[in-house]
């Protein structure tokens, strides 16, 4: 699979990823030879483990009484001395560029980038001749790799690189043949313009043409090859980043071109073909930019395009996050437009929907390893933060976060109390550890990972206090990120018992207490989650027949609202299903219908919201509604690239800003289409695949426990095979009939069900 073209970029949202999960380059084609470049921990800002005001605690104290007794006004003017300080927050930043430009004028070109393969090719025809570019970035020895070749006429190229923020410094040494750029991770909107990591950049080049040095950097004349390895480094970690830039780059070239490309196809093949989806090409001789207008012109008709799209989302997420990334994907992943960095909001983790629809496709579409930075991170860096937050500002025990979050740990709330409050997002963060439990059942990774999941329930527990009403358990402040209610004829964001916490705090006590029993390690607290399960609030239908998003039935501010927070609670948290509860799954589809409304504009620019859409109608097996919502994601919010974008007033920006969430979010809308788990040891086949969908297959699809499973299917039937990772008895479920099978670890079993 491919995306093709037969311009140069000409703006970002033109040009073509690369990324090893460390280093990305957007590649614009063309004679410029353009790479914009950026690394996974090149962030400025710094770590302010509990950036509070000294009275938080005792105010949040006083506000949780306040919101207890129904007096948000009272309660909101407390909590705006209990927001996180923003100080020296900051932004994962561009690095810099890269210039591998050839001096002449096309005649004609073309751009393609290989999804399988992770090549990036230029072919550029000029008269008496024409150069070929390929670039790609390699995981296995850390180096973005570029090589242009000349046939017929020998050609003069052009390199050079440079960083992002300034001042920066280069030195080119001529000797040994390596430009190096040093500077600093530097802006003054999220940060105060002196707090960032230090950054090098060191390139290696090999040519046959005549080198000098002008004003356009270093020029190659009468060459007919040229040969960059370039890598990237920071300080996050402690290393010294230009002595580690220099060793990645001289083990490159003394391993040579050849090799370096030979492992990085090898790592990545495997990879991607973990898991395929194809469905027939109606267009696949247009340019992919033609390709997406003709799609939008014809309202579809192009099942390829949506094949292509899925894979895509895998692509990014592979490119942006692998098991020994530092980081995890960041908003935009591993690439930065220079966009998201400037606003607002910044290039971090958001922890009330982004961050984890980064990951919603890694554990179902084979690449489940590549959450491992996640994994990590929310251990070693977000819960000791966490913790001292924990402590400081609500008075409890183990650790929480909010809704934002960055390279370094934040884990206090946001800075203001309109947004930043979300105070599960940890809990739901943490939901992480056991999803990736749920798909390998590696009991080795479930002991490591089990106190920090632990400790998160220890927080939510904590904070619960009673409603004096009802006697049930709420969560106090509670928020649905990010809308408010109106009470008393004015809008309000803060209450108590909200259903997304409520729903998170369900969740995680309930995996808790799984994990405890299956290591063997339950204890008085876990044992008493279970008398605190009971006296939670329940799922409830308001006055509209709509799920409720307060524990009150208040009134909207924001009806159309793009975040649709308690309906989380359908997925990704699996506490609502259509076979178990389907009235609440019908007030489920009033508020869907409601959050659509004729008015509806917010909803509609978002592009994680569109991807949330695919998913919840997918999950109530909404067939024809999920593929209704594929359309728009293609039509309205990618661009040429395919990256989709976030629109609308929220951005500020015309053309919108991309998130990594809106690809990787629609790819695991496809995903859930295509198989999703039921109850225990059940497998639903193609439970939401529309009728237009007549012909299509997958392979690899991961489902509860490891199980690979692979499906083909036609207007009559469907065939397929599952690879069980343990022996089990599972129910498979298609077309309306069951067939129940025992199955043997490593051991394939077919199947087949006629319509």
């Amino acid at each position: 699979m491919k995306l093709w073209y037969t311009r140069e970029a000409l703006e970002w949202t033109q040009a073509l990823p690369i990324g090893n999960g460390h280093l990305g380059a957007m590649c614009y084609g063309g004679a410029s030879g353009r790479f914009d470049l950026s690394e996974n921990t090149c962030w400025s800002g710094e770590n302010q483990p509990c950036p509070l005001d000294k009275n938080a605690g005792e105010k949040m104290h006083r506000a949780r009484e306040y919101l207890l007794a129904g007096d948000y006004e009272q309660a909101d003017r407390l909590l705006e001395s209990c927001i996180g300080q923003k100080g020296n927050y900051g932004t994962q930043v561009p690095l810099g560029r890269l210039m591998a430009a050839l001096e002449a004028e096309p005649v004609s070109q073309t751009r393609e980038l290989e999804l399988e393969t992770g090549l990036a090719l230029d072919g550029i025809a000029l008269e008496g001749g024409k150069v070929r570019r390929e670039s790609f970035a390699s995981n296995p020895d850390k180096v973005m790799a570029v090589r242009m070749t000349a046939q017929g006429e020998r050609r003069t190229f052009c390199l050079w690189t440079e960083g992002w923020s300034q001042p920066c410094h280069t030195d080119w040494d001529e000797t040994a043949h390596t430009l190096t750029v040093s500077g600093r991770a530097l802006e003054n909107i999220h940060s105060d313009g002196l707090t960032g990591v230090s950054y090098c950049i060191c390139l290696h080049y090999e040519t046959d043409g005549e080198v000098s040095w002008n004003r356009r950097g270093l020029v190659m004349e009468n060459a007919s090859a040229l040969t960059v390895f370039l890598t990237a480094a920071t300080d996050f970690s402690g290393n010294n980043p230009e002595e580690l830039c220099r060793r990645r780059v001289l083990k490159a070239v003394a391993k040579g071109y050849d090799a370096v490309r030979a492992d990085h196809l090898a790592e990545h093949t495997k990879a991607m073909n973990r898991c395929t989806f194809t469905m027939p090409d109606t267009r696949a001789q247009l340019p992919t930019d033609e390709r997406i207008r003709a799609f939008a012109e014809h309202d579809g008709g192009d099942n390829g395009l949506i094949s292509l799209f899925f894979q895509y989302g895998r692509y990014l997420l592979f490119g942006s996050s692998r098991p020994d990334s530092l980081l995890p994907a960041a908003l935009q992943g591993v690439w930065n437009d220079d966009r998201a960095c400037r606003m607002e909001w910044t290039d971090d983790m958001h922890l009330d929907i982004n961050t984890q629809m980064n990951y919603y496709p890694a554990e179902k579409t084979g690449l489940g390893d590549c959450a491992a930075p996640l994994l990590r991170w929310i251990r070693d860096i977000l819960a000791p933060n966490g913790t001292k937050t924990a402590q400081t500002l609500y008075g409890a025990q183990g650790w929480c976060a909010h809704t934002i979050s960055n390279a370094f740990g934040w884990a206090a709330p946001g800075w203001d109390i309109s947004w930043g409050f979300s105070i599960s997002c940890g809990g739901w963060i943490a939901l992480s550890i056991w999803e990736h439990y749920q798909y390998t059942e590696d009991r080795a990774f479930l002991s490591d990972y089990y106190e920090t999941l632990r400790e998160s329930a220890r927080f939510l527990c904590d904070i619960l206090m009673e409603e004096p009403k009802s006697g049930e358990l709420v969560t106090v402040p509670s928020y649905s990120p990010e809308n408010a209610f109106l009470w008393e004829g004015k809008p309000h964001c803060l209450a108590v018992g909200g259903t997304f916490d409520t729903a998170v705090t369900r969740a995680v006590f309930l995996a808790v207490r799984e994990a405890a029993s299956i290591l063997g390690r339950e204890d008085d607290f876990t044992r008493s989650l279970a008398k605190v399960l009971d006296r939670l609030p329940p799922f409830r239908a308001g006055k509209h027949g709509q799920l409720m998003e307060w524990h009150e039935d208040f009134e909207e501010v924001y009806p159309d609202h793009r975040h649709m927070s308690h309906v989380l609670s359908l997925h990704p948290l699996g506490l609502l299903s259509p076979d178990r509860d389907p009235a609440l799954c019908e007030a489920v589809r009033t508020t869907l219908r409601r959050r659509l409304g004729e008015n509806a504009k917010d909803i509609v620019y978002a592009n994680w919201a569109g991807a949330l859409l695919i998913l919840f109608h997918a999950r109530l097996r909404e067939r024809e509604k999920a593929g209704e919502f594929i359309k728009p994601m293609i039509s309205f919010l990618s661009r040429d690239n395919m990256m989709i974008t976030h629109q609308g007033p929220t951005t500020s920006i015309t053309g919108g800003i991309y998130e990594l969430d809106g690809n990787t979010g629609f790819t695991a809308g496809v995903a859930e289409m295509l198989l999703q788990d039921g109850a225990q040891g059940e497998l639903l086949l193609l439970p939401a695949v529309p009728a237009e969908w007549k012909t299509g297959s997958f392979t690899g699809l991961r489902a509860h426990g490891g199980h690979e499973v692979s499906v083909s299917w036609d207007e009559t039937s469907l065939s397929g095979s599952l690879l069980p990772a343990r022996d089990a008895q599972l129910l498979l479920r298609a077309y309306g009939q069951e067939q129940k099978i025992t199955v043997s670890a490593g051991q394939p079993a077919v199947f087949h069900f006629q319509r």
